[in-house]
């Protein structure tokens, strides 16, 4: 059942996409600073979400590596105080 609900998803985001660039396929120009590109709106739209995403996945990508060094720390800190309840634990109680 759920192969075919993914696989339905899958035909619908097909289907969206070949009419979305059926509909977006009229050229547009494109100033690159050095020349001019007549493209259609289809592929600048498809580029600009690409190199959005991409964008997206460094900054993402980023965030994950600096909470996972937290996370390492944080892990390095509870076994050290692990080890120091377990050394206080074995201690001998002495009366002031």
């Amino acid at each position: 059942m759920l192969r075919l609900l993914r696989n339905l998803v899958l035909v619908a985001a097909l289907v969206l996409g070949v009419t979305f660039g059926f509909f977006n396929f009229q050229l547009v120009t494109v100033d690159l600073l050095f020349s001019d590109a007549r493209v259609p709106l289809v592929v600048v739209l498809i580029l600009d979400f690409a190199l959005g995403f991409a964008i997206a996945l460094l900054l993402l990508l980023g965030r994950m590596m600096g909470l996972r060094r937290e996370l390492a720390r944080t892990q390095r800190g509870l076994k050290d105080a692990r080890t120091e309840i377990r050394n206080l634990r074995s201690m001998p109680i002495h009366d002031a």
